[in-house]
């Protein structure tokens, strides 16, 4: 195949197409062709060198400019504004189809989100988990899980300091962000959705945390040390675990750009003074509603997120209402894994023309 004649070739579709409105994602065909026409396949091309034509360590560049969120990129994840465009029906979430696997894994690689729900009534809350095994692999332990590696999020029983006060709401974040190794997937069952309609769920996807940073900035957080995040139990209030990796990395396999991230919500235990101005950029954006997509799940329910590229919350809701999700994450070995792209986007995307020295080899995990 002549990869820079694919490459050139798709531009003029990538015109038509990008002015097309956003379909439902139901209609499979559209989307892949879409995608397609939007592909920036010089991501195929040899890569270059990191330092070749580099300018990141003489000149700030605001990284809003050169990322964009509206769609127009396909090696970019991005939330849409509708949360209808993230769900999809199955026929039975224990048993999904090729196709209907197929759907999820597009959809997945899309927006890096995907709401499950299942048309098969009959279904107990257990078995989604008969695919989601599969598909996704090993799960992540965590001391508060069950015999099924379920951990319940419930403000009767709270595991943390964020699930025990409901009427504070949980800023995004992405789970595991106090491990050295958070999990690849999160999901979350909706049980029980609170009465009064609170304590929907908020995605903000890590493309908006980055555009809020220079190339500089994004550089600096990608050593490990800027900030040292924490789990709090409900009991205490202790520092049970933290972690200072990197905020940002590149996998060393598929050399996408992973996110960790947590605002300022009482789990951050420091943030470097050369961090300080960055971090509190981004928390800005994080906790404003204009970059976030509000979700109200309902009983049955799964929510499946990238937690490498997509950070999630909740809004406040009544103290002493019912509110009940299970969470189970996963490592990502799955039978899908080969077909999952984790991560915001590829560090080697024609995007970061000339930018490619934050992605100097030292800053890519091992």
């Amino acid at each position: 195949m002549d990869l820079r004649r694919l490459a050139v070739a798709a531009k003029p579709m990538h015109r038509t197409l990008h002015a097309l409105p956003r379909p439902n994602c139901q209609d499979h065909a559209f989307l892949q062709m879409r995608r397609l026409a939007t592909t920036d396949f010089s991501f195929l091309l040899p890569r270059r060198h990191a330092g070749l034509r580099s300018f990141s360590s003489t000149q700030s560049v605001p990284l809003s400019e050169v990322m964009p969120r509206d769609g127009s990129r396909a090696d970019l994840k991005i939330l849409p504004t509708d949360p209808d465009y993230l769900r999809l029906s199955v026929e039975s979430m224990a048993n999904m189809s090729r196709s209907e696997v197929s759907q999820f894994v597009f959809m997945m690689n899309s927006y890096g989100a995907v709401i499950l729900s299942s048309s098969n009534r009959k279904e107990d809350r257990l078995a989604p988990y008969t695919m989601l095994d599969r598909l996704f692999g090993t799960p992540v332990p965590h001391d508060s899980m069950n015999e099924y590696g379920i951990v319940e999020i419930n403000p009767a029983n709270p595991t943390s300091i964020n699930t025990a006060n409901p009427i504070k709401e949980h800023l995004p974040h992405t789970d595991d962000a106090y491990t050295e190794n958070p999990s690849m997937f999160c999901t979350l069952q909706c049980i029980q959705n609170a009465p009064s309609g609170g304590g929907e769920t908020v995605l903000i996807s890590g493309a908006e945390l980055v555009a809020a940073l220079s190339n500089k900035e994004l550089k600096s957080l990608m050593t490990p040390g800027m900030v040292s995040l924490g789990r709090r139990p409900a009991s205490d209030g202790s520092w049970l675990k933290v972690s200072s990796i990197p905020m940002f990395w590149v996998d060393k396999d598929s050399g996408w750009l992973q996110v960790r991230w947590r605002c300022n919500d009482g789990c951050v235990q420091s943030i470097d003074s050369a961090a300080r101005p960055a971090y509190e950029q981004m928390d800005a954006v994080a906790r404003h509603a204009i970059h976030q997509l509000v979700i109200p799940l309902v009983s049955g329910e799964v929510l499946i997120i990238d937690n490498r590229a997509i950070a999630h919350g909740r809004r406040s809701y009544e103290k002493g209402e019912p509110r009940i999700m299970w969470r189970k994450n996963y490592v990502g070995d799955g039978e899908i894994a080969s077909e999952l792209r984790n991560g915001l986007c590829p560090s080697y995307s024609s995007m970061f023309e000339g930018m490619w020295s934050m992605f100097e080899p030292k800053l890519v995990a091992v």
